[in-house]
């Protein structure tokens, strides 16, 4: 069954998706390029670190918050959710596994465990982003005329609720970053007010500041 009312826009979930396929996929190159260099083992394991944080708030949100509504409500396919679940823990793990290793790699910037990192990073890179495609294109339609305005909003605020406040303009520069003119006025409708005026005043300029460091 669907809830009456006009269809929710689920195009945040897109452009979250978007932030992950890019930081997650440059993770590797990124891992390597810090082989014996501490000062930038440092920088790129607080960056990997908030990639990982924020990509399993994501999911538990979706665990806890999406997936449950759906099947209550919605005639799924039940091999797509059992395909979503395991997608999920197969990623779950490798999250797992590099951010178990990470501390000790940030601290040593040892090359053989940051290829050991960069490894599990591109062996999960597929699974990743099938699950995030398919997502997209079977069930966010579903999503949109399935849960309430309230319901998705409560999936957003609990990824936000997660992010510290002091980095939530850094977040925001993430999502925002290969938006167009369009897709920007459509998101930024939702973030309020004060936050679009301190991304503008120094949001944006520590946004560059970091991925300009991090990225090299």
């Amino acid at each position: 069954m669907s809830t009456s009312g006009p269809s929710v826009d689920t195009h945040e979930m897109v452009l979250i998706h978007r932030v992950i396929r890019r930081e997650f996929g440059q993770l590797p190159r990124l891992f390597r390029s810090a082989a014996n260099d501490r000062a930038r083992s440092k920088v790129i394991g607080a960056y990997a670190r908030e990639m990982l944080h924020f990509l399993h708030t994501h999911h538990t949100g979706e665990d806890e918050l999406l997936f449950p509504l759906l099947r209550e409500r919605a005639a799924l396919d039940p091999e797509l959710m059992d395909r979503m679940d395991a997608q999920h823990a197969q990623v779950n793990d490798a999250v797992a596994a590099v951010g178990a290793e990470l501390p000790a790699w940030t601290a040593s910037a040892d090359a053989a465990a940051g290829e050991r990192l960069a490894a599990l990073i591109d062996a999960t890179m597929p699974i990743l982003i099938d699950h995030l495609a398919e997502e997209e294109q079977k069930l966010l339609p579903i999503v949109s005329v399935t849960l309430t305005q309230s319901e998705w909003d409560a999936l957003g605020k609990h990824g936000m609720s997660a992010i510290p406040v002091t980095r939530r303009l850094v977040i925001l520069g993430h999502i925002t970053e290969e938006t167009d003119d369009a897709e920007r006025q459509r998101f930024m409708q939702v973030v309020p007010a004060p936050a679009r005026l301190a991304y503008k005043l120094i949001g944006h300029r520590q946004f560059t500041r970091e991925t300009t460091a991090i990225r090299g």
